[in-house]
């Protein structure tokens, strides 16, 4: 079995997956930590993957591989990365909407690879993202559900209904359900768009708690934020839940699995921010 095979296996038979000791590379040593480095790195395998997208051979297997080798190379600065709970995608026996928090770029690498060790997947994103060189193509590959966030109403249909195609075909949708990446954590801004898209759909909600601050927000790119190498990145999945008929109850579930996962992790919660209940798709 090559890499991604031994990934995917443990993810499948333990449900979890740490960063091993001595993973960070001379060559991160020797540039100092240099971010540049890191970047031209993934801008790498970025292109590569746009290749093939624009060949037409970028399929789920090449997009986990993608995924994987980014991972790589987090850890190869110095990042640990600590996955826990992903056999939540295998128990439900189909496919689900997993819904979780957005903090940076890095869960947008990284969460392909892990869902693809279980079955074939799918983001909601903004549209502005399928544009981008290189990586628009790339993402255009894989079946996009795209939002424009200039009116939310129109984009929480388009979610309904693609999102449903998506799921009717066997692909799991990922939405992370705030206006934005970061690294707060606002319970009353972050919308119930993927419960109700679960619900629709008559597919289970599976939570998603992480924390990859160690990506930060760039200051004039914002995908390309410096990295933090002593802050661990966090992935939890929670167990499967049935939202039909009870919307409410499964959205305050999720939002109480992030904020207990955060908290534990000693990430940032504010609860006192104005109510952004519904719809920033996003």
């Amino acid at each position: 079995m090559d890499d991604l095979d031994i990934f995917h296996e443990q993810l499948r038979s333990q449900g979890r997956y740490e960063t091993p000791v001595g993973a960070r590379r001379v060559w991160d040593r020797l540039t100092g930590g240099s971010d540049l480095w890191f970047y031209l790195r993934v801008m790498a395998v970025v292109r590569a993957g746009s290749r093939e997208a624009l060949a037409g051979t970028y399929d789920g297997r090449r997009w986990a591989r993608s995924s994987r080798a980014t991972m790589r190379l987090f850890e190869r600065c110095g990042c640990t990365i600590h996955i826990e709970g992903a056999g939540a995608l295998a128990a439900a026996g189909g496919p689900v909407v997993i819904v979780g928090n957005h903090m940076s770029m890095a869960e947008t690498f990284i969460l392909p690879g892990v869902c693809l060790a279980f079955r074939e997947a799918t983001f909601v994103v903004k549209q502005s993202l399928l544009d981008y060189p290189f990586f628009g193509p790339l993402l255009r590959a894989r079946h996009p559900i795209a939002v424009s966030r200039a009116n939310p109403r129109e984009d929480l249909k388009e979610v309904l209904r693609q999102g449903q195609a998506s799921l009717a075909e066997g692909r799991s949708v990922v939405v992370f359900p705030q206006a934005t990446r970061s690294a707060t954590f606002i319970p009353a801004q972050f919308n119930s768009l993927g419960v109700k898209l679960a619900a629709r759909a008559g597919v289970p909600v599976v939570p998603l708690a992480l924390k990859t601050d160690c990506q930060g927000i760039g200051r004039w790119i914002k995908d390309f934020g410096p990295l933090t190498r002593r802050l661990p990145m966090h992935f939890a999945f929670g167990a499967p839940l049935d939202p039909r008929g009870q919307e409410k109850a499964t959205h305050a579930a999720v939002v109480s699995f992030i904020r207990d996962h955060l908290t534990d992790w000693g990430g940032v919660v504010k609860e006192d921010a104005a109510d952004g209940e519904l719809p920033k798709a996003g």
